[in-house]
């Protein structure tokens, strides 16, 4: 058998997959391989190497930034991790449409548009990881009417979008509005145009109109019927007024057309839905085959910056996307979190706006933007251990915001001491910058590795075949994964096996295997991005669950309940801590030595009360981490804001969540009908200052069952964090 002569070389996983990484290296590179074996057997060696370094891949293999195995019996002095492991490229694609020059002089020309198109690549490249061969761009006089035209049409038939994929339609430059055709059925005297290059000119006798919505809304669909309608459609323009200057010496994007449009135009596209009625306005509510987010209201303008040749609306966007992250907000979310714009309200609208971004299958790679500072030539980073900031963390340096998402980063540089509670000094050439300027970090610190146990199976043949992928990418800027020994399984995160031909994942924390709970209670077909998606989920999940504070000053003066919840109908009339949800405290503190033990009913109903027994007034930020499906879901947060947020927790006074003042649901909890027992923690952060932690939450890798948690039905020191975990265990009876 292969395994059998495998072991000769290797006894671990870690051995073959380093042995792949650096062939170099005599020591490293194994022996030739045997002979193939026959089909029903597997070679784990041979199927790596011809992956990574195959002659149509890169002559020179990865280069691996970690240490390399101790030569001469020499010991380890570091952590057991071998290879930087980075996020697969995500499967979305996108048609990004810019225009500033026109071809007729009738169509004045616009200043940011090109740069709003090539601003929004930048962000899919950088910040999503989306390659640009899945990119297509049409800019001025690349974006004509026939080539916007084949390129949504392209959308539909291009084989490697797969349905459910996501698409990005992204328009910036002028829109119009004219007067409706006769026999269309618009529900309007007036339609809505998209102005392609050579919109007003003249073809054939005949005058190029643009594309009109009732053109655009059949598109969708089409694309929709062969994709599914994971659709995402951006404009940056308006749909009617006069190309002029306001006030403000702002440009205008938008015109009134003033030439007839024909009633059988775009007929082979309309095909048989020439004599039917068509969808009123891009802006109406009963869009189903994608979700659009448009730059102003029907009635409003679009308009570009006085001081800038940007979109107002586009920058306003990028920089929301790089402050939250695409895969932690919905689309109603992202409009609501746009700063104010002057004289213009973008909309958001479509059946599936409550959505994530992109369906959450284009993650953000959780790049964090920080500001920095220069105080008498230090660099300062405006975040620290509070926020998950690690010593060895990277970063970008940027003039201002406006930079992030299309400019050239000033410096990179490195977090070489271990950070303070909410300040990194960051080392390296210092950037020609004024005395504030922003960071985006580009690399982890080596605290936050997840490290894994992966048998040597030939079973897990997808999970060898991840791990190459991830490799041969060889991007920068990601959270690492290490591979730890047999000898080393103490100090791994998470466990990988197989059984009975599904992939399962072993938990490796001993508080939660201390009651029994051993196993991820999910088992995966062998898809290699299935897998991959749980890696990057349990590497988020685990580093924020183990990640502390240690203020014994908040430690003492923050006191934590957790109790039942009784119904106002069952309760005193006059009971004072009663709230507008109806729900009072009833029973106890079932909190014991930082444990919740509750027997699960699906009826009993929970919440939560934090108390400030200090002076001081605090930030909180209350997660509960699930290692049932490696989900963590915000059960209290800060609002979120550009400036200064007053502290929810004032001095000598408390916070309850699931009742009172706090304004959330009750918590409920539940379990699987075969599970007898479930393990999952709440973790409280508690600072003095503010923390943004809107990154921390994330969605559960897994297919979705209904299980789990439940909606939510002495002079201190200056500055200082803290953090607390308790865990909650859920049964389906009372120990013995």
């Amino acid at each position: 058998m292969f395994f059998q002569s495998l072991n000769a070389y290797f006894t671990s996983a870690q051995d073959v997959i380093y042995a792949l990484i650096h062939p170099s290296e005599p020591q490293a590179k194994p022996p030739p391989p045997p002979p193939r074996p026959a089909p029903s057997t597997w070679n784990p060696l041979e199927s790596l190497w011809s992956m990574i370094y195959s002659p149509q891949a890169t002559s020179t293999p990865p280069t691996s930034t970690q240490p390399k195995p101790p030569q001469d019996g020499a010991p380890t002095e570091v952590k057991p991790v071998i290879e930087t492991i980075t996020s697969n490229p995500p499967s979305l694609f996108a048609l990004i449409i810019g225009i500033n020059e026109y071809k007729t002089p009738e169509i004045a020309n616009l200043s940011g548009a090109v740069g709003d198109a090539k601003a929004i690549k930048s962000y899919l490249e950088t910040s999503l990881g989306v390659p640009a061969t899945q990119i297509q761009t049409l800019y001025d006089s690349e974006a004509t009417r026939d080539a916007i035209v084949q390129a949504l049409r392209t959308l539909k038939t291009d084989p490697r979008i797969e349905k459910g994929d996501p698409i990005l339609i992204f328009y910036s430059g002028h829109g119009g509005t004219g007067k409706t055709p006769a026999g269309w059925e618009a529900g309007s005297s007036e339609i809505q145009i998209l102005l392609s290059h050579d919109a007003g000119c003249e073809d054939k006798g005949r005058r190029i109109c643009g594309i009109p919505d009732r053109t655009m809304g059949v598109l969708l669909e089409q694309i929709a019927k062969e994709k599914g309608n994971n659709i995402t459609v951006i404009f940056d323009c308006c749909h009617s007024g006069s190309l002029t200057r306001s006030e403000r010496a702002r440009l205008v994007r938008g015109v009134k057309i003033k030439f007839e449009i024909p009633s059988d135009l775009d007929k082979d596209i309309l095909g048989g839905h020439r004599g039917a009625a068509v969808q009123e306005k891009y802006l109406q509510s009963r869009l189903s085959s994608h979700v659009l987010l448009a730059a102003c209201g029907e009635k409003e303008y679009a308009r570009e910056g006085i001081t800038d040749d940007r979109g107002e609306f586009t920058l306003a966007l990028l920089n929301t996307l790089a402050s939250v992250g695409a895969d932690k907000v919905t689309y109603t979310d992202l409009i609501q979190r746009l700063p104010n714009l002057v004289d213009q309200n973008p909309q958001c609208v479509g059946h599936n706006q409550g959505r994530v971004l992109f369906n959450s299958k284009a993650p953000d790679q959780r790049r964090q933007l920080y500001v920095v500072r220069v105080d008498n030539g230090i660099c300062i980073l405006e975040a620290g251990a509070a926020h998950g900031i690690t010593k060895g963390a990277t970063f970008d340096v940027y003039k201002d915001r406006d930079c992030v998402t299309g400019g050239t980063p000033l410096a990179t540089l490195t977090a070489l001491e271990p950070p303070g509670p909410f300040s990194t000094l960051l080392s390296g050439d210092m950037p020609a910058i004024d005395t504030q300027a922003v960071a985006l970090q580009t690399g982890a610190g080596a605290e936050e590795d997840l490290l894994i146990y992966l048998e040597l199976d030939p079973k897990l043949e997808p999970v060898f075949l991840a791990l190459a992928e991830e490799i041969k990418g060889n991007k920068i800027g990601q959270q690492q994964i290490g591979i730890v020994k047999e000898d080393r399984i103490s100090t791994a995160h998470l466990g990988i096996a197989s059984e009975n031909d599904k992939i399962v994942f072993n938990i490796l924390n001993p508080l939660v295997t201390k009651y029994g709970f051993k196993r991820i209670p999910f088992q995966l077909n062998p898809v290699v991005d299935d897998i991959r998606r749980v890696l990057r989920a349990a590497g988020h999940f685990n580093w924020h669950l183990r990640r502390t504070g240690e203020s014994q000053f908040l430690q003492k003066h923050v006191k934590f309940e957790f109790t039942k919840l009784k119904d106002s109908d069952d309760g005193d009339e006059d009971d004072e801590d009663e709230d507008g949800n109806g729900c009072a405290p009833d029973g106890p503190n079932l909190i014991e030595e930082g444990v919740i033990d509750i027997v699960v009913n699906d009826d009993d109903i929970y919440g939560m009360k934090i108390s400030n027994t200090s002076s001081k007034p605090l930030y909180v930020s209350v997660f509960y981490f699930d290692n049932s499906d490696l989900s963590i879901t915000s059960y209290f947060q800060p609002p979120a804001s550009g400036s200064k947020v007053d502290p929810p927790l004032l001095p000598y006074q408390s916070l309850t969540i699931g009742y009172g003042a706090g304004g959330t649901q009750p918590l409920s909890y539940s379990l699987g009908k075969e599970r007898p027992i479930d393990v999952g923690f709440i973790k409280v952060f508690t600072s003095t200052e503010q923390v943004d932690l809107s990154a921390v939450p994330q969605a559960s890798p897994f297919p979705r069952n209904n299980r789990g948690v439940g909606p939510p039905k002495v002079k201190p020191p200056r500055k200082q964090w803290n953090t607390t975990l308790i865990t909650v265990v859920q049964r389906k009876q009372s120990p013995s």
